[in-house]
């Protein structure tokens, strides 16, 4: 049965970031070329949720995807894709997609330089004490003993947690740097880690020689506070972390611990265990830990690309195609056929 006059198919994107990462206005005229409506709402519950995707042909989700659940997703009568827009998709139930012969997709590319960036600058400014130096300055006074003391990167040792395309072009970021380079990543081959001018190591190893670490891993089971207390006492004294890639994988508590004992020198966090961040979090109390409010994705390009990217998988599904990003490719034998 046609929906929306003479379309066949629907598109649902069941929630949005509204601060930065609201649709660009080109979707419902690229996806009605296609046969298919669009229709972005702010659902706020679970309920609302399923009212608007119950007989959407695909479902995008961003910032609430734990309406995806395995209650939620059965109940999905057409829908033959769900789409998290962003390279994560640890927030939709995995196993329930899958059973219900649902393909899962994500966005990983539309945003790879902008966090890659976005890392550089929060372990600079970690280094350099950019924000406390800034917010002296601001407060009328003239703060030169809060730059004491400082690094410097030439010959130090950075240790990556997670070689995929983030973690890669934070490897490029940093050639040239006179940066030794350490990687640890289960799932990589030697070759990626050469063509990169790194060494794999495990990861005790690079817990022990870092004097910086960025993360760029996945959220998983295995990777879920891989930083804990046992971590931490293994890492090299005086350590610079970054962490752009998902909260949980530190242990926020033993983070803090670590800070106050001075095996972590200075922290830079775009995302954290609890988001947003609680006001009374005790990671404000340090001025050497950077904290910004998961936005490292931010960017006019990066925005228009999660759409882009959204739209054609759509259009893949619509037509009959196997899209690209399918990330539980064990559906495929047994896809869902409305």
């Amino acid at each position: 049965m046609a929906k929306n006059g003479s379309l066949p198919h629907k598109v649902v994107l069941i929630d949005y970031d509204e601060a930065i990462f609201s649709p660009m206005g080109f979707e419902a005229e690229m996806l009605a070329a296609a046969g298919a409506s669009w229709e972005a709402r702010q659902c706020r519950s679970a309920e609302e949720a399923l009212a608007m995707a119950r007989d959407a042909d695909v479902v995008a989700v961003q910032s609430t995807a734990l309406f995806m659940n395995r209650e939620t997703i059965p109940q999905l009568e057409r829908c033959r894709c769900i789409i998290r827009a962003g390279a994560g998709y640890d927030s939709v139930d995995y196993q329930a997609t899958t059973a219900a012969g649902i393909m899962l997709c994500n966005t990983p590319t539309y945003c790879t330089p902008d966090v890659a960036d976005h890392a550089m600058a929060l372990l600079l400014g970690a280094l350099r004490h950019v924000p406390r130096l800034d917010a002296g300055m601001r407060q009328g006074r003239y703060p030169r003993l809060l730059a004491v003391p400082t690094r410097r990167m030439v010959g130090t040792t950075v240790g990556i947690v997670g070689l995929g395309r983030i973690g890669g072009t934070v490897a490029r970021r940093l050639s040239g740097w006179d940066v030794n380079l350490l990687v640890y990543d289960p799932y990589i081959s030697q070759e990626r880690a050469d063509a990169f001018g790194a060494q794999m190591v495990s990861f005790d190893d690079l817990l022990a020689r870092s004097d910086f670490i960025t993360i760029h891993a996945p959220l998983t089971e295995e990777t879920r506070h891989m930083f804990d207390r046992a971590a931490f006492a293994k890492v090299k004294p005086g350590l610079v972390l970054v962490n752009s890639a998902r909260g949980p994988i530190v242990d926020q508590e033993a983070l803090i611990e670590a800070v106050a004992d001075g095996r972590v020198w200075s922290a830079g966090l775009d995302v954290f265990e609890e988001e947003p961040l609680p006001a009374d979090s005790p990671l404000i109390a340090h001025d050497n830990i950077i904290l910004t409010p998961h936005v490292a994705a931010n960017s006019p390009e990066a925005r228009h690309d999660v759409y882009q990217i959204i739209c054609q998988i759509a259009i893949d599904v619509i037509q009959g195609r196997i899209p690209e990003f399918v990330v539980n490719p064990e559906v495929l034998e047994h896809l869902r056929h409305v």
